[in-house]
């Protein structure tokens, strides 16, 4: 006789605030590791990373990343470690170039580069300015071009664009340098053809066909003050704001000139200023027209530029005042703060992932709280070097010290309802983020190299192997997918079954492990049985078959049903177990495979109450 069996068919979210034995069993638990929550609620191990260049075994973390969407519409993405700055250059003039290449080196090997963009009216471009804790500020304009022939006094470049159009200044700081041997130039003209003159040294015999030439970065030695070091920067309006990590002072510009911060009294609407706080700065946002200012472990303050008449003058007054936020609520630092349109979220020193729409919520009340549901991970966790990031509806937060990364997801319907659910932590060696191409990447927290994270494809860990011309070694992904455990109802009760259904979608290569535990910890028992991805009588159709080209639109999802690989298969599984009496149950599903994919959609066992008493527990 058919009975009916306990299905839980999504997942909501992962979870350890509360205790794992009273939470819905429809909640992923501590435990879990390497399984990403889909948009159709189930659950599936992660895909994994590949290296975006070539490798190195060299222990020198990359500090930090920058997606720089130019002005221009050229888009580059930095990266710094040990004393480097390096841009990656995919396709450029026409070239396929792949590959890191160093705009300057010599900086500081231990301060973390920080990135702001800057209008600079004077080139009609915007440039990348940055700091890196010492008492410079930097500047680039991001001119990069593929070299095709020279002459003593000229440069030539591929493809039809100007130098001009890839970015090399006309007016100040004329000179590049070419990547391959860091040989310098300076030149006069020709910014508005392919062919730069009055060249100097002569190029000769240094640069050749496809070198890849940089504009070389400009120091602005002891700017906005000397014997004053810069850890962050920011723009807001074009005024560049430069806070220290040694004092409680904030500098900023004028909106016309990144290096001048003077400002007369009254004020003069787009002059500069300077902001005394009550603690070392750590990072700035904003809220709609309002400059949000972080300082020391608690601070939040807040500046309003407000115009005001002087006679027949029209100045303006930069309204300060620290908001009332509460201990430990100021930013933990200037890399954990994300600017959401006009909205801020930070990871506080609590530490706590906050969320700020209107700085009302900062005057007598606390910012919206978004990490509860996983606060014990939170304050377990070590968050030196973090880096917060917000990449296609989501918050990622790297803790590198652990290689761990947390990801918060949120998704609205079609009615405008906001749901949002945490991942389980993801184990990568990752430090710095950012996006390139609608893709995540991430600088390793160890080694000179970046990732791509969630990789088409991929279903292991990509490392180099130490070998030239080889290809890299693949890691197997730990995946552990651990539910709350389910009382069913009836929690003071002894239940059996004999029966555990699972569907879900599964390669051949893979084994996916199912265990159960029965009872708290498995103090009844603990039960194992395999999901063999090579068993036919438990596969049907592979997901190829069921993709979009085969099915009519609409039926299906975009990128075929469940995202899985096109060699996976559908799979319907019920295992025959000995019955055994239990109160409440965890189910855990487990990998540890190279190349190895599973997905879970349902699962459950046909429980139903036992016709015995516990009488171990009655005294």
């Amino acid at each position: 006789m058919a009975r009916d069996f306990s299905i839980i068919d999504e997942v909501l979210s992962y979870a350890t605030a509360s205790s794992k034995v009273n939470t819905n069993p429809r909640y992923l638990v501590e435990g879990s590791k390497n399984v990403l929550i889909d948009r159709q609620r189930k659950i599936t191990a992660r895909k994994g990373f590949t290296r975006l260049g070539t490798g190195s075994a060299t222990e020198k973390p990359i500090r930090s990343m920058f997606p720089w969407m130019s002005s221009t519409g050229r888009k580059w993405m930095v990266r710094s470690y040990d004393d480097e700055l390096e841009v990656w250059v995919a396709t450029l003039d026409t070239v396929a170039i792949n590959a890191w290449h160093r705009v300057k080196d010599a900086l500081s090997t231990t301060g973390i580069l920080r990135f702001a963009p800057w209008w600079k009216d004077s080139e009609t471009l915007d440039v990348l300015l940055f700091v890196q804790g010492d008492a410079n500020h930097y500047e680039w304009g991001g001119g990069v071009a593929v070299a095709s022939s020279v002459t003593a006094t000229t440069i030539v470049k591929k493809g039809t664009t100007t130098f001009a159009q890839n970015r090399f200044y006309v007016a100040a700081n004329l000179t590049l340098i070419n990547t391959r041997t860091g040989v310098e130039y300076t030149y006069t003209g020709g910014t508005g053809t392919t062919t730069l003159t009055g060249v100097s040294p002569s190029p000769v015999g240094d640069i050749a066909a496809d070198d890849v030439l940089v504009q070389k970065v400009v120091t602005h030695t002891d700017e906005p003050a000397a014997s004053r070091n810069n850890h962050s920067i920011s723009v807001f309006e074009n005024h560049v704001l430069y806070g220290s990590n040694d004092d409680s002072e904030v500098y900023m510009s004028k909106n016309t000139d990144h290096n001048d911060t003077t400002f007369s009294a009254p004020r003069v609407a787009g002059d500069g200023g300077l902001f005394t706080l009550d603690g070392p700065s750590r990072g700035f946002g904003k809220l709609g027209q309002t400059l949000i200012l972080f300082a020391g472990e608690d601070s939040v303050f807040r500046v309003l530029f407000k115009e005001i008449a002087v006679s027949t003058t029209l100045a303006e007054v930069l309204d300060t005042k620290k908001l009332l936020s509460g201990a430990g609520q100021g930013s933990f630092s200037a890399d954990t703060i994300i600017q959401l349109g006009n909205a801020l979220i930070y990871l506080s020193n609590e530490p706590t992932l906050r969320y700020i729409q209107d700085p009302s919520q900062l005057e007598g009340t606390s910012p919206e709280t978004l990490s509860n549901p996983i606060k014990p991970d939170f304050d377990a966790e070590t968050w030196t070097n973090a880096k917060a990031y917000w990449f296609r509806n989501a918050v990622y937060l790297t803790s590198p010290v652990n290689s761990r990364l947390y990801i918060l997801e949120f998704v609205e319907d079609a009615d405008g309802r906001l749901r949002r659910f945490w991942q389980a932590p993801q184990t990568l060696p990752v430090r710095a983020l950012a996006d390139f191409d609608s893709k995540i990447y991430a600088g390793s927290n160890n080694v000179q190299e970046t990732y791509e994270l969630f990789a088409d494809d991929t279903y292991s860990d990509m490392i180099m192997n130490g070998t030239a011309g080889n290809p890299d070694d693949k890691l197997p992904i730990s995946a552990r997918a651990a539910f709350s455990y389910n009382a069913y109802g009836k929690r003071a009760t002894l239940k059996t079954f004999d029966e555990y259904f699972v569907e879900g979608d599964i390669r051949q290569n893979t084994l996916l492990l199912l265990k159960l535990y029965y009872d708290f910890g498995g103090e009844t028992l603990s039960l194992e049985r395999t999901i063999d991805g090579s068993d036919a009588d438990i596969l049907q159709e592979t997901l190829i078959n069921a993709s979009l080209g085969q099915q009519p639109l609409g039926q299906a999802p975009l990128g075929g049903v469940l995202n899985a690989p096109d060699d996976a298969s559908h799979f319907t599984i019920a295992f025959e177990v000995a019955r055994e009496d239990f109160k409440k149950m965890q189910v855990v599903f487990e990998t540890e495979q190279i190349d190895a994919f599973w997905s879970v959609l349902s699962h459950g066992a046909n429980v139903e109450l036992s016709r015995r008493r516990d009488t171990l527990i009655r005294k």
